[in-house]
């Protein structure tokens, strides 16, 4: 019975989000919840690079110290860190609160321009089943839509947060 768990486990990717931590958190929650025993679980975050806007709008980028570009090329990894640590938190709670020990590995990928293609991409290089994500601030992220309407092979569960 085991052998035959094993070779129906699932892989889901739960899409983490600096804007929708709350959903994030909620998708994690939910995901451990679905999960068993052989399952796998990929909690990953694709950066959005730092607009070149961003330095454009300075006087003269050429004048900026190197620790002033070092810190603003720096910015989505530092923030990437503190929002995986706050999602392993989540989960940690959530898998000693259901008694359950499904193996989670978290990931922050290269920054991107554009999110939502590199996140459907990341789910077919896992070869995911199911990909989890929050619903978005307030329930009106962008993602989730595209997702839905774009995810080829694999199911997409968009979680809302209960207030």
């Amino acid at each position: 019975m085991y052998a035959s768990r094993l070779v129906r486990a699932h892989k889901f990717v739960v899409g983490m989000g600096i804007k929708d931590l709350a959903g994030s958190q909620a998708a994690i929650k939910k995901t451990i919840n679905f999960a068993q025993p052989g399952d796998h679980i990929t909690a990953l975050h694709i950066p959005r690079m730092v607009p070149e806007m961003m330095l454009s709008s300075m006087a003269d980028p050429g004048e900026a110290s190197e620790d002033t570009i070092d810190m603003l090329a720096g910015m989505p990894a530092k923030t990437a860190l503190r929002l995986q640590s706050m999602i392993e938190e989540t989960a940690k709670e959530e898998m000693q609160r259901s008694g359950k020990d499904i193996p989670i590995k978290f990931e922050v990928a290269s920054p991107v321009t554009n999110v939502k293609p590199a996140l459907l991409e990341a789910c077919k290089a896992e070869k995911a089943d199911f990909l989890v994500l929050g619903a978005g601030v307030g329930g009106n992220g962008s993602l989730p839509l595209y997702a839905i309407s774009q995810a080829k092979g694999l199911t997409v569960c968009v979680v809302s947060v209960a207030e």
